[in-house]
């Protein structure tokens, strides 16, 4: 079976328009059939692909190989579906070069597995578990799959509308089958095996097409038959083995079109007409077969340009139009004039990446013309705005069915992997994992995380790649993916937040291409949302971490109850979906139980600290003279983001009280941010300095150079800067709401306080200037809570 010559091939799973049940939601939901694929069709495209044999296995159906059986090399075949009577689960079977009363006879008997099998053993019918860890109606269980192995001993080992992890799953277990495996199985479900050597099992081929674009993609190859009855008994023999290549999503999308615009065509198309409409030429150029396009392929875009350009020109004139019409022409006039060059590649990416684009960008048109609406108070033109995503949204349904009909039994298949010691390294794709994250070059807590951890996670060879979606591509010392934004506007009612609109079907390709196990997300922003949606369409593990407590946020800070309110609601139906949240403090981890969550579903992850960064090596009291002016006396220090959720101004009142008590002392504060010019101007005081934004060698002497760090956030979770003064030996104020607290609760390393006022900070600011030997019990008790955390502990988490 080397050559051509030796060998010969058959298609052993393909459909004819006979097949008109679809499992596939998006053909459902539009009313069509499975296949509109002509018997006679699917002969020719067979024999042009250099089958030698041709067959049609339509869903419990004869009628296609029937048509066909009168021309050379044919034989009848039909793909049954039969059911565990104990649980209704759905199993094809292909039989294949069978006679129509046998056909008659397994319909009467199919509807139970265990009958069904036991007619085709004892009438020697050809039969094969097409597909065998598909999930046809989500019922098949580890356990029936034990059953099928000690039932059957053919199997689809190739599949060419699906992708090849359910089969290469299979194909493990199967060459790993002994006497001793089998005998047990089949004590275990008290079934007989079946033939001489039933562990010895064989695979077929088949391409399992339905729109007439892949037809023989995967094949069967025998030995070489001089007829059909040869090449029946080879397989019958177990003489055969699986050619071709398994499917994509990409390529199941491209089906579903060319099913649809069949069905366009044939129940909304009168004969003989020519259609001008954009969704009609759209479904055409994707259902077109390679001889159909000719030898000038147009593609995806040039088509729908031209459609389009027809459709205005003929049928409308531009003042004729509403309000609505107007910005669909005038957006996607727009999109199509701005067409970037494609790469050359396969012409399927380039149809998914401009239907990818040409969805992408008109949906966020919309959604900005919607926005507009709310600004002025027009509800109800912003309600049309968001429905004519309805029109976009049908464009990219097929590409969303097949995404997530390919990847439903992810879950299911990890399972399985882990019954039978042969797959368990299969059990995971590649063992990498996304880490997903709306901000990555602003200087906050989530960031520094997420870049320490994954520098680290390169370092020790674990495979982590930080996904973004930013205007500029940002630059790493470890793998970082970027998503250019589709766009961005501000939200209405709260225009200082800035929402960005990510690319969500760039994304979702990029996640099964790259083949990721797991998903981390670190906020719950807009690339959070889509990471979470990729995620859940391609059956991946998620990982979420509650960096930011945005409902306090929202209610205290911003003083909007409502905002605070409806925050927490999305926060628990964001985080409610993930498979773990991983929080920073045993607090937060309460703190969401109380609000509901699972309590099995948290975790704890601490945060680390770089102590050869931090350090009270750094230490240089000379720098705050020669730097800033300032002598030597006490030197308190905040760094961090200079903004309102950070309650700096109340830190700084409690330190203009202590100075007007005779307190010598000074307070810097290092960072930038939207509050910096407003404060700098009002606490215009020598003994109050503010920095701006310090990093690497800069920033660390400051740290080791100061006496005590003042940290007033009410909704951090945790407080990075908090475990980098304890490094620099700092101990620390702290407010009692929060995660800093519990760091330094844990050791006893510095004073918490209610923060919501400058009384308590004042006080306690006074005392520990007051008390040299409580200052000094803290400074040493901060030096071992940095000793204690590490981020390696962190990594670990992940």
């Amino acid at each position: 079976m080397k050559t051509n010559a030796s060998v010969s091939k058959a298609d052993l799973h393909v459909h004819s328009k006979y097949s008109n049940r679809p499992s596939e939601w998006f053909l459902r939901r539009i009313g069509a059939p499975e296949s509109f694929m002509e018997p006679l069709e699917v002969y020719q495209v067979c024999k042009k692909a250099g089958m030698d044999f041709v067959t049609i296995s339509d869903h419990n159906c004869i009628c296609g190989a029937k048509e066909i059986a009168h021309l050379p090399g044919t034989f009848i075949s039909a793909e049954l579906t039969t059911y565990f009577p104990e649980n209704g689960c759905k199993v094809h079977c292909l039989v294949s070069g069978i006679t129509e009363n046998q056909f008659r006879d397994m319909q009467k008997v199919r509807e139970n597995i265990y009958d069904l099998r036991q007619y085709m053993n004892q009438n020697r019918v050809i039969h094969t578990i097409a597909h065998p860890l598909f999930r046809v109606n989500d019922k098949l269980t580890v356990e029936q799959v034990e059953k099928l192995l000690v039932m059957f001993n053919r199997f689809e080992g190739i599949n060419g509308s699906r992708v090849p992890r359910a089969c290469e799953i299979g194909n493990a277990i199967f060459s790993s089958l002994t006497p001793d495996v089998i005998s047990s199985l089949a004590d275990k479900h008290n079934l007989e095996p079946v033939g001489l050597e039933p562990w010895n099992k064989t695979l077929t081929g088949g391409s399992d097409d339905h729109g007439g674009l892949y037809v023989a993609s995967a094949y069967t190859v025998t030995p070489h038959a001089p007829g059909v009855i040869d090449f029946l008994e080879y397989i019958r023999e177990g003489q055969h083995e699986p050619g071709g290549v398994g499917g994509t999503s990409v390529r199941l999308a491209n089906s579903l079109y060319r099913i649809a615009y069949c069905y366009y065509k044939e129940r909304l198309l009168s004969p003989g007409t020519n259609d001008r409409s954009v969704i009609g030429n759209v479904l055409k150029t994707m259902a077109e077969t390679p001889d159909e396009k000719g030898p000038e392929k147009t593609g995806f875009r040039a088509s729908v340009k031209a459609a389009f350009q027809k459709k205005v020109q003929k049928a409308y004139v531009k003042t004729q139009m509403n309000e609505l019409e107007q910005m669909i022409v005038e957006e996607l006039t727009r999109v199509l004039e701005n067409d970037p060059q494609q790469p050359v590649e396969d012409e399927d990416s380039v149809n998914f990446k401009s239907a990818c684009r040409l969805s992408q960008e008109l949906s966020f048109a919309f959604i900005q013309k919607a926005a507009k609406k709310i600004r002025k108070g027009e509800l109800i033109g912003s309600l049309q705005a968001v429905s004519s995503l309805g029109p976009v949204a049908l464009g990219i349904a097929p590409y969303l069915t097949a995404f997530a009909t390919q990847h439903k039994d992810e879950e299911f298949l990890r399972r399985v992997a882990n019954r039978f010691p042969a797959a368990g390294s299969l059990k995971e794709k590649t063992g990498r994992k996304a880490w997903v994250t709306d901000t990555f070059t602003d200087v906050n807590g989530v960031t520094k995380t997420i870049r320490t951890l994954a520098a680290m996670a390169k370092e020790n060879h674990k495979e982590i790649t930080v996904i973004t979606s930013l205007d500029e591509e940002p630059t790493a010392d470890f793998p970082v993916k970027n998503f250019k934004p589709v766009g961005s506007f501000r939200m209405p009612e709260y225009e200082s937040l800035m929402i960005s609109y990510p690319p969500f079907m760039e994304m979702l390709a990029y996640l099964e291409k790259e083949e990721f196990d797991e998903v981390i997300i670190s906020t719950p922003g807009t690339l959070g949302i889509c990471a979470l949606g990729a995620a859940y369409m391609l059956g991946l593990k998620t990982k979420g971490i509650y960096h930011t407590d945005f409902p306090r946020f929202f209610s205290d800070i911003l003083d909007d109850e409502k905002m605070g309110e409806a925050a927490w609601r999305f926060m628990r139906w964001f985080y409610g979906r993930v498979d773990q949240i991983l929080v920073p403090t045993r607090q937060y981890k309460t703190r969401l139980m109380d609000g509901g969550f699972d309590a099995g579903k948290i975790d704890v992850m601490p945060r680390g600290i770089n102590r050869e960064r931090f350090s009270p090596e750094h230490r240089n009291r000379a720098m705050w003279e020669k730097n800033y002016n300032r002598n030597g006396s006490f030197k308190f220090i905040y760094a961090g983001r200079v903004s309102r959720e950070k309650n700096i101004e109340v830190m700084l009142k409690a330190f203009t009280r202590l100075v007007e008590s005779g307190s010598d002392a000074d307070l810097i504060v290092v960072g930038d941010g939207p509050q910096r010019d407003e404060l700098q101007l009002k606490y215009n005081d020598p003994q109050i300095v503010f920095t701006g934004y310090l990093y690497g060698d800069e920033l660390a002497e400051v740290y080791a150079s100061a006496d005590l760090f003042v940290f007033p956030s009410l909704t951090d979770t945790f407080g990075n800067v908090v475990l980098e003064a304890h490094a620099s030996g700092l101990p620390a104020i702290v407010s009692n709401e929060g995660g800093p607290q519990e760091i330094v609760e844990s050791h006893n390393s510095g004073l918490v306080v209610n923060a919501r006022t400058p009384d308590e900070l004042f006080e306690a600011m006074k005392r520990v200037t007051g008390d040299y030997a409580l200052y000094e019990q803290l400074k040493i008790n901060a030096g071992l809570k940095a000793q204690d955390s590490r981020w390696e502990h962190a990594l670990e988490k992940l």
